[in-house]
C-alpha cells in the first residue's frame, strides 16, 4: 500500500498595528512563501479586515494566527482587540481554524532560545530565514516609535508559536 503523502500546512500570521498590520505566510515550519506591512488608511479596521480578506483569498491558509487578546499579558487596544475579533470571525466564515497565541507563549519559546528582547527574537527569525534579514529594524531607542517592519517579526513569532505547538498535526511533506 502505498502511503499518500500530504501537503504542508498554511498559515497566516497577523500583527496589527495602529497604523495597519504585519503579515507572514508560512507553509510547514520551514517554508516562508511571503511577508509584509500593509498601511491602512481611513476606516482602519474596516480597511485592514478588507485586507486581510484579500491574503485569505490569495493564499487559502488552513489556519490564521493572531495575539491573544484574552490573556492578562496582552497590551491591545480596544479597537486592536475588535479587530482581532473581526479576523477570527472572517477565518471562520471561510471555514480557516484560528489560534491564538498569548505574549507569554511567544517569550517562552524564545527566552528558551536565549532571546529577551523584541529586537533579538527579530534577529532570531532572520538567521532562521534570511529572507527577513533585510527587513530587520535597527535596535530601538526608548525615545523611539517601533519600526512598522517590526509587526513582520511579531506576526512570525506568533506562527512559529503555533507552528512549535502544532508539530505533530503539521506536515512538511514527503
Amino acid at each position: 500500500m502505498r502511503r499518500r503523502s500530504r501537503k504542508a500546512e498554511r498559515l497566516l500570521g497577523v500583527h496589527p498595528t495602529s497604523k495597519g498590520f504585519g503579515f507572514v505566510i508560512f507553509e510547514g515550519a520551514q517554508s516562508l512563501i511571503d511577508w509584509g506591512v500593509v498601511g491602512v488608511t481611513g476606516a482602519l479596521n474596516p480597511e485592514s479586515r478588507r485586507r486581510v480578506a484579500v491574503l485569505l483569498d490569495r493564499y487559502t491558509p488552513s489556519l490564521i494566527v493572531v495575539e491573544d487578546y484574552f490573556d492578562k499579558t496582552s497590551r491591545r487596544c480596544a479597537r486592536i482587540q475588535w479587530l482581532l475579533k473581526d479576523i477570527i470571525n472572517l477565518a471562520a466564515l471561510r471555514n480557516i481554524r484560528s489560534q491564538l497565541v498569548s505574549r507569554r507563549a511567544v517569550r517562552d519559546l524564545f527566552v528558551s532560545e536565549g532571546n529577551a528582547t523584541k529586537h533579538q527574537v527579530a534577529v532570531a527569525i532572520a538567521k532562521r530565514f534570511p529572507e527577513l534579514a533585510p527587513r530587520v529594524p535597527p535596535p530601538r531607542k526608548p525615545w523611539m516609535s517601533q519600526d512598522e517592519r517590526m509587526s513582520i517579526f511579531d506576526a512570525s513569532a506568533l506562527a512559529l508559536v503555533a507552528l512549535n505547538n502544532n508539530v505533530d498535526s503539521l506536515h512538511t511533506g514527503g
